[in-house]
């Protein structure tokens, strides 16, 4: 009698069928079982879709090469290549290869979660508020990596033996039936995306000149007699109106349907009405010749003409994503004949109305569907307000595709994209008229005493001086010495010198004094405030001001040093809160003379560089008892340069992404002439390299009018604000690596791209049409091409992109940089 075997026969080696076998083998069938599926396939197709996934992001993520991670990454993305090869091939390796592949896999994540958590932690603890945004957008890469990572390291250790070696025999008929269910699902996921793209298709309808490119003429054609129209009166209003077009029948296939808005006799004869009507000639007749007709009771003033060219139901992108049904200022909404356009929702900021988070009410972007019925005329939603569901607030809501045109007051047809004119090049001409008109606009907005206006809306006029800050009364200060001054050696004109003095002169009144006889002094806001703890960004800044607009007007020694004793004792407030590591505390307590650490606000750091820079040549140049001395002041710049050249940014995150640090590139070029250092330098150029990655081009497949802005695609308009930043660190940058005697081909081209989305995204003549006629709003910016409102800091930083990138361009005249000194 034969004994058992002490143990139960060892699973066949996973992967076994990719490698020949021993010719005593037991063939499948003598084992009583159908052949196992060929595993190996599965594994080398799965191989081979990892291996260019990270083989990209080692190549393209880091925007420096040969970092660690693009190495480690690289390692991976070759070990993948190699299993999907030894597995398709096959070979007796192959097996190893995929074990080996999925242990790196594990270790390769647990690389990467403790960089990203570590960066995550460092950026939440370093910037209040936005920081926690970014961190919490760290971990989200994490969990990307990890599904591209876990699930096939899991499956490698398993199959080649586990940790313990624990295997288990599965069922092939199993495994067959997973992978059809699979590859079913598949299917149906391509049919469905298939049709969720055809869906999303709107029906086109006829358009004036047959098509789009031929409507302009054919709408020129219909405006022969527009001279022809009477004058308004002198006080006629804008175009501006949110009542609805009233259509016969909504818009539909085979039928054209135009909205043209223009001025009409009041009832009074000294005065003027806005008219809006819809036009919707019969299928084959003119839709131009109706709107000639329809212009016959016209005055002769500012028109707006939208031309109707697809149509569809109002769908919706997904669950939570019903605020980004219509496309923010491009798409306008129909409700049984009534229809609101596009420049409509803009006016009425429709399209930053939609909450989709209860708990944070601040954070809004896209259209609220219930906020889009009432302005459309109903009075309550179906179901209710409260009650209504997403699919009851859709019904019968159409979204329309427009084409969009004005004629100004001369006549002259303009086609507009949202609230900007894309058919506006990059000259000298437009450049400088842009600039002028920033500079009109900051001019126009300060009262008696000193203070800019904050936020206006461009279409009803209300303006606001609430939310008073000081850091962008300086900046907005700082914008008007730099830029608004005379051609090189000639004064400031008179009232650019007024409006300057009065600026300082307000933040001169907000200092509070501290120290040993006063010789400490920080500013607060309002000046009666209480309390003795000064915070960093606002004396930083007012300091780069102050001394900035110092040597900018043109003025006698003795007017140019008045304020002098004010520069040295916030000078001596941004020197007491650096600290040993050459960072700066965000906080000075005035009554102990000492800093308050703690984790510093955006933009605080660079400023202070900045403001410290501008004093090292001032004390340099003309040293006093007001101010620090030259060498004190030095040796603070240099341990500033160097921390944040060094410690600041020394993490993982780093060669991936940075904060807003534009900053500092305008504190680098400042220091160019006195006080260069090669690592800071370079931390511009990082810095600049990095989001140069984010401003979209041509090739980014976004629409035509987003190109230069920038931003993350479609879904989400560029904001002026972030271009006019970046712009301004670029123009920092050209000066930089000009002065480092580097080419600057590649950023001349970026630059012209910033600048030209810029002069587009311009309040104009043309595009002013529904611009309140109360305050100023030509050359001013809204904060994106969907949002309208306007604030100061919008246009101060656009002034200072147009300006200091049309220097660097040669399109303006003056130079941005001192004369640079060795490095």
């Amino acid at each position: 009698m034969q004994a058992p075997d002490p143990a139960p026969p060892a699973p066949p080696e996973p992967l076994a069928e990719s490698a020949p076998q021993p010719a005593d083998a037991p063939a499948p069938a003598a084992r009583g079982a159908a052949a196992p599926p060929p595993r190996r396939w599965a594994v080398g197709l799965l191989s081979l879709l990892h291996a260019p996934v990270f083989a990209w992001a080692a190549l393209a993520l880091p925007f420096r090469p040969w970092t660690l991670f693009a190495v480690v990454t690289a390692a991976l993305a070759l070990l993948h290549a190699a299993t999907a090869a030894l597995s398709l091939a096959p070979h007796p390796l192959a097996p190893r290869a995929f074990r080996v592949t999925s242990f790196v896999s594990l270790g390769y994540l647990a690389f990467l979660s403790y960089g990203l958590l570590s960066s995550a932690v460092y950026v939440a603890s370093l910037n209040r508020g936005l920081g926690a945004g970014i961190a919490a957008a760290l971990l989200a890469v994490w969990g990307v990596v990890a599904l591209l990572t876990l699930p096939f390291a899991c499956w490698g250790v398993a199959s080649t033996g586990g940790l313990p070696r624990l295997r288990r025999r599965s069922s092939p008929r199993a495994a067959r039936a997973t992978l059809a269910a699979l590859s079913a699902l598949a299917v149906l996921a391509a049919l469905a995306l298939l049709l969720r793209h055809r869906t999303a298709k709107a029906d086109v309808l006829p358009v004036p000149g047959g098509a789009p490119s031929g409507t302009g003429a054919a709408l020129r054609e219909a405006l022969s007699s527009f001279e022809a129209l009477p004058a308004p009166p002198a006080r006629a209003p804008s175009l501006m109106t949110t009542a609805p077009a009233a259509c016969d029948a909504p818009p539909e296939p085979g039928r054209p349907t135009l909205v043209v808005t223009h001025l009409a006799r009041g009832k009074e004869p000294e005065r003027a009405a806005v008219a809006t009507r819809c036009l919707q000639p019969p299928p084959g007749e003119d839709a131009a010749a109706a709107l000639s007709a329809a212009l016959a009771d016209a005055l002769r003033g500012s028109l707006k003409i939208d031309v109707v060219a697809a149509v569809q139901p109002l769908g919706s992108p997904g669950p939570g994503l019903v605020g980004l049904s219509l496309r923010p200022g491009l798409d306008g909404v129909c409700l049984a004949g009534r229809c609101l356009m596009p420049w409509q929702l803009i006016a009425l900021d429709a399209f930053n109305t939609n909450a989709p988070l209860a708990g944070v009410p601040d954070f809004r972007f896209g259209v609220d569907l219930a906020t889009l019925r009432r302005a459309l005329g109903e009075p309550e939603p179906p179901g209710g307000a409260a009650g209504a569901d997403e699919r009851a607030l859709r019904s019968g809501l159409l979204r329309i595709e427009t084409l969009s045109y004005t004629v100004d007051s001369a006549g002259a047809l303009h086609l507009l994209s949202r609230i900007g004119e894309p058919g506006v090049e990059l000259t000298e001409a437009t450049v400088q008229r842009a600039a002028d008109a920033a500079r009109r606009y900051i001019l126009g907005a300060q009262r008696k005493d000193g203070m800019f206006r904050y936020i206006v809306d461009p279409f009803t006029g209300r303006a606001s001086f609430d939310g008073f800050s000081i850091a962008r009364q300086a900046g907005t200060t700082l914008a008007l010495c730099e830029l608004g001054a005379g051609a090189e050696g000639a004064p400031a004109p008179k009232e650019l010198r007024t409006t300057v003095q009065r600026s300082l002169a307000l933040l001169a009144k907000l200092e509070r004094r501290a120290g040993d006889g006063g010789a400490v002094g920080a500013l607060f806001y309002p000046a009666d405030s209480r309390g003795t703890v000064a915070n960093l960004n606002p004396t930083a800044l007012s300091l780069v001001a102050f001394l900035s607009c110092r040597d900018a007007l043109g003025e006698k020694r003795e007017a140019r040093a008045a304020h002098d004793p004010l520069i040295g004792r916030l000078a001596r407030m941004v020197l007491a809160t650096q600290r040993d590591d050459g960072g700066f505390a965000p906080q000075l307590d005035l009554a102990r003379v000492a800093p308050v650490l703690g984790p510093t606000q955006l933009y605080e750091g660079g400023q202070s560089v900045l403001a410290l820079s501008l004093l090292e040549d001032l004390a340099a140049r003309e040293p006093g008892p007001e101010l620090p001395p030259a060498a004190e002041v030095r040796a603070a710049v240099d341990r500033a340069m160097g921390y944040y050249a060094n410690r600041y940014w020394d993490h993982f995150a780093s060669d991936f992404v940075y904060m807003e640090e534009n900053w500092h590139c305008l504190a680098a070029r400042a220091a160019l002439g006195r006080h260069r250092r090669d690592d800071y330098e370079r931390f511009c150029l990082d810095y600049v390299a990095f989001k140069s990655r984010l401003v979209l081009d041509e090739e980014s497949g976004v629409a035509p009018d987003l190109v230069g802005g920038y931003g993350f695609g479609n879904v989400l308009p560029p904001h002026n604000t972030a271009t006019a930043g970046f712009g301004e660190a670029l123009a920092a940058a050209m000066a930089v690596k000009a002065a480092r005697g580097e080419d600057l081909g590649r950023e001349r081209a970026l630059m012209e791209r910033v600048l030209r989305f810029l002069v587009r995204q311009q309040w104009s003549p043309a595009t002013c049409f529904a611009c309140s006629r109360d305050v100023v709003i030509e050359g001013g910016f809204s904060e994106s091409m969907a949002s309208p409102r306007i604030r100061i800091d919008y246009v101060q930083h656009a002034w200072a992109a147009l300006g200091h990138g049309g220097r660097m361009l040669g399109l303006l005249p003056g130079q941005s940089a001192p004369q640079a000194g060795p490095l």
